[in-house]
């Protein structure tokens, strides 16, 4: 991408709908339909919403996503996520994500941490790595943060979730007071019965208005899960599917700005074949 103008309206677009340049954007189609009300969740996305989540990962898995966002390619974000348990330990989370084009990127990687204490609580840490990079004469900037999350399976059907992201409010670039983000989060998801959960989840960005996001999920049969959920700050509505082979998750999922359009994405997940 050669054209400054283009890259500059790129990058307004978006940074001004996914809230904030350097944010703790949303990872995984099954989140993605759901609202993004996810700090309940017990996969390897966990990584990307609420380490603690990763404490229920009882296989080694991989996750892999792509959002498409805008339908433009060089507004795409790459993610990838390993979940990694460790017997009488806890579960390492491995992730990454990648986003931007040449005159603008950015790349995070991150470590995780997370551990059940009883039946109920569960833990989880992340240290993360984030590089910023600019064409010249700006260059790349990196710095280090963290984030962590607590988990309570307060019944069989009722789960909460906290998580805070950068809690230490760290600057990217102390000059410029460009600050990573820190956001506040805490969600609740109800399980009906075995074919309908829905989740709820409040989310506040210091320097934004507070994000309420709801979702459900309904399986219509055992490997096929139909999902839709809403997103209050970006007056977003979103809706997709997931696909059950064993070992194997197939989620596909759209979001709908009003304004903007549709935001297609795709994620895979696999665990490790169970040993029986």
């Amino acid at each position: 991408m050669k054209n400054p103008l283009w890259a500059g309206c790129l990058f307004l677009l978006v940074t001004s709908t996914l809230s904030a340049s350097n944010n703790n954007y949303p990872i995984g189609s099954r989140a993605s339909a759901m609202g993004n009300a996810s700090s309940t969740f017990e996969n390897v996305f966990a990584n990307f919403h609420n380490q603690a989540g990763l404490a229920g990962v009882n296989r080694f898995g991989v996750g892999i996503a792509y959002k498409n966002n805008f339908l433009l390619r060089e507004t795409g974000l790459k993610s990838a996520a390993l979940a990694i348990p460790i017997k009488s330990v806890g579960v390492i989370g491995v992730n990454v994500s990648s986003f931007g084009f040449d005159q603008y990127a950015e790349n995070k990687y991150g470590l995780a941490f997370a551990k059940k204490f009883g039946k109920v609580i569960s833990m989880g840490l992340q240290l993360d790595y984030m590089q910023t990079r600019f064409t010249e004469p700006y260059g790349s900037k990196g710095v280090l943060f963290g984030q962590f999350g607590i988990r309570g399976q307060l019944t069989e059907e009722l789960a909460i979730g906290v998580h805070v992201y950068n809690p230490t409010r760290t600057n990217l670039d102390k000059n410029l007071n460009d600050r990573v983000p820190t956001i506040l989060k805490s969600g609740i998801s109800y399980a009906f019965n075995e074919r309908l959960i829905t989740v709820f989840e409040i989310e506040k960005d210091l320097e934004s208005k507070m994000n309420l996001k709801a979702g459900a999920e309904y399986g219509i049969h055992e490997k096929f899960d139909l999902r839709f959920g809403v997103n209050s700050l970006q007056r977003k509505i979103s809706f997709g599917a997931g696909i059950n082979l064993d070992d194997w998750e197939i989620d596909l999922a759209s979001e709908y700005h009003q304004a903007l359009g549709f935001v297609p994405n795709m994620s895979i997940r696999w665990q490790i074949k169970r040993n029986d």
